[in-house]
């Protein structure tokens, strides 16, 4: 009974950091790769500036003009990220292997209770706020 509560609580972990790791990995390396890209099309075209902004102001001045030029650039990418707010992410859909995880949580539970009352409490607490978790009615 023990083996099967462990089995499936594995399975669940593994699903969950599976679907996230997917979730995550695959725009990052896209947007890895285009920042990369563009970091690079960003120096030559500073570079760019500069060489032709040294004959006119010489190589301190041009060197000026395009750290202003940098500073003015990055304050207006940031600009965006401090004035909107992103809206919340929705609640994720209830997963139907965690009431077979509380039924097993409240099988074991009373050979567990002569033993260990205080592990009974909190397994039977996790299994009850899981379940109130994956089955609200409230939907947005």
């Amino acid at each position: 009974m023990r083996n099967d509560i462990v089995g499936l609580a594995q399975q669940y972990a593994q699903q969950r950091v599976q679907t996230a790791v997917r979730r995550v990995t695959i725009p990052a390396a896209f947007g890895l790769v285009a920042a990369v890209f563009f970091l690079i099309v960003v120096i030559a075209l500073f570079a760019a500036l500069f060489f032709w902004l040294t004959p006119l102001y010489g190589p301190s001045g041009a060197a000026l003009i395009v750290a202003a030029v940098a500073l003015v650039l990055g304050l207006i990418a940031t600009l965006p990220l401090v004035v909107s707010r992103r809206p919340p992410a929705p609640p994720p859909p209830p997963n139907p292997t965690m009431p077979q995880l509380a039924s097993l949580l409240a099988q074991t539970a009373p050979a567990l209770a002569v033993k260990r009352p205080l592990l009974t409490a909190a397994l039977l607490a996790v299994a009850l706020g899981l379940i109130a978790r994956g089955s609200s009615t409230d939907k947005r």
